[in-house]
């Protein structure tokens, strides 16, 4: 065979396994049945544990994940103009001081483990996000709240674990697009305590990465107080099994600091605190 055509098929087998890769990694990872005598479950559990657990393919799903987050930057740009052109005149460069991760995207591989490969399915979309931030806009009152109107997941009927500030859900075995702008997806399986570095505000089941410059880690419960630290949220009432998620808020610092960088600190990314050197 001559070195002409082993290249060539050298380079469709590198094509075609980076293609399998992408698909395997793309695909939504349906969760584990309890039964422990079903011995296919127990394999799948841990083959996907596994996965996730190598560096090289936690390096390449979060560099699928970013890439999947930087697209917000055409749906949104339009949006961004409209609202904040007084402020913004280069909408790209602001985007990417707020959310170019990929200087350090461990927050995202440390997302990809704790959801078994779910971090897809539990983004929000863009139809997710204009809503909640449609909100800051809409509103006719001065004070800013952090409660939703009813949606197709968080309404007076359906109300699921997820809809509580730091909580968040999966949307399961269905394809999510993260650039649908109209239509939310129903997400209401599997939720769990909202990844760090990401928030998930209440009323809506998904997550959101934090900005740069944000702290946001998983909160711990003040037995005192009843809040869960370092943010203003409490637990809901008569669920005993429910525990303090991850951030639950988008906020200026005007409004709120809790999910900025403390004062005297350095975060280098939005799950690490470093206090500064004495004369900083």
């Amino acid at each position: 065979m001559s070195r002409e055509k082993v290249n060539v098929y050298r380079n469709l087998s590198v094509r075609v396994f980076l293609v399998v890769l992408v698909l395997t990694f793309s695909r939504p990872v349906a969760c584990d049945s309890d039964d422990d005598d079903d011995d296919d479950d127990d394999s799948g559990s841990s083959s996907s544990s596994n996965t996730f657990n190598n560096p090289a393919a936690q390096q390449i799903f979060s560099e699928l994940v970013f890439s999947s987050i930087s697209n917000y930057t055409s749906i949104f740009k339009d949006d961004i103009s409209k609202n904040f052109g007084f402020c913004i005149t280069d909408v790209d460069a602001d985007w990417n001081g707020a959310f170019n991760f990929s200087q350090n995207m461990d927050f995202i591989s440390a997302c990809a483990r704790k959801t078994r490969g779910d971090i897809t399915q539990r983004l929000c979309t863009a139809a997710e996000i204009k809503f909640y931030f449609n909100s800051f806009f809409t509103s006719t009152s001065s004070k800013k709240t952090n409660y939703l109107k009813p949606n197709k997941n968080c309404n007076l009927s359906s109300w699921v674990s997820g809809c509580e500030p730091g909580w968040a859900c999966s949307a399961g075995s269905k394809k999510v697009d993260l650039k649908n702008s109209k239509d939310m997806p129903v997400r209401t399986a599997d939720c769990a305590t909202c990844c760090e570095g990401f928030f998930c505000p209440n009323g809506i089941t998904c997550m959101i990465p934090c900005p740069l410059g944000a702290y946001c880690p998983l909160a711990k419960l003040n037995k005192t107080t009843g809040v869960c630290e370092p943010y203003r949220y409490q637990l809901p009432p008569g669920k005993a099994n429910h525990t303090c998620g991850g951030a639950d808020v988008w906020a200026d610092i005007l409004s709120s600091s809790e999910v900025f960088c403390s004062p005297g600190s350095y975060c280098p990314s939005t799950v690490q605190k470093t206090p500064c050197s004495k004369g900083y």
